[in-house]
């Protein structure tokens, strides 16, 4: 490894290390422990104050957008003082190796997917977690090709087209009615919709156990009828959903068969 790839490996253990502490009390030491040269020990010595600085600023580039998108957990975490734990927690385990700003608030949702930090003790963590981060992902998502030969009205031999952005998702809670006041979760399964709609916000919808499972045949290409007949819903209502979504922009149309 070269002295610039141990010097810039060992700043960057710096930025995202959980204390300054270690580093502020012996710069030289912290420096010689990672194999850095002696020139760039003493220049660790003679800059530690600004160093510290400039990883405070860090930090708060790295936990900053994780706060702004996942306000929920953020309290459900502080009401047990485990929020600071998390974000430290996180910055250790080196996920963020993107240069974007953008990627910072997925990669927390990766790592606690991957690392299942604190779901022992909060199970509904996770899935509120991915919820909150779900409207960013939507909001964020490239828009499709536009389809043609498309029809507003649904036909029992007709299949669905969904939206670019469609998600048909079940969640072992209600994770739709915690908020930052009450960040837990009702427990039980929620069945829930979520969309781009064509002005471009975020819209979800509550389905029944039964309609989340019409939708599911319909968006895997089942014609409206025959799916509808399949679960033993009336035909007429299967179609009434089909418009309904229609009109709310989660679905880009109908094709005929």
């Amino acid at each position: 490894m070269s002295r610039l790839d141990n010097l810039q490996r060992s700043m960057f253990d710096l930025m995202v290390a959980p204390d300054a502490a270690p580093f502020l009390a012996d710069p030289q030491g912290w420096g010689q422990a990672r194999g850095l040269e002696t020139a760039d020990q003493g220049a660790l010595a003679a800059r530690a104050t600004r160093l510290a600085v400039y990883r405070d600023l860090v930090q708060f580039a790295l936990t900053d957008p994780v706060e702004d998108c996942f306000p929920i957990t953020q309290a459900l975490l502080e009401a047990e003082g485990a929020w600071k734990g998390c974000l430290a927690a996180f910055l250790d385990s080196r996920t963020v190796q993107s240069p974007y700003y953008r990627d910072v608030a997925p990669a927390f949702l990766a790592w606690l997917v991957d690392s299942g930090w604190g779901a022992e003790r909060w199970p509904y963590l996770l899935p509120l977690a991915h919820w909150e981060h779900l409207e960013l992902e939507l909001l964020r998502h490239p828009d499709g090709p536009p389809a043609e030969g498309l029809t507003p009205e649904p036909a029992p031999d007709a299949t669905l087209v969904a939206e670019v952005t469609l998600r048909n998702l079940t969640y072992p809670c209600h994770v739709q009615e915690a908020g930052v006041e009450d960040p837990i979760p009702p427990d039980g399964p929620s069945h829930l919709l979520a969309w781009r709609d064509r002005e471009g916000s975020f819209r979800s919808l509550e389905l029944s156990p039964t309609a989340s499972a019409l939708l599911a045949r319909w968006m895997a290409g089942d014609p409206l009828g025959p799916a509808a007949e399949a679960l033993g819903v009336d035909r007429g209502e299967a179609l009434r959903l089909g418009r309904d979504l229609y009109a709310k922009g989660a679905l880009a149309g109908f094709r005929s068969a």
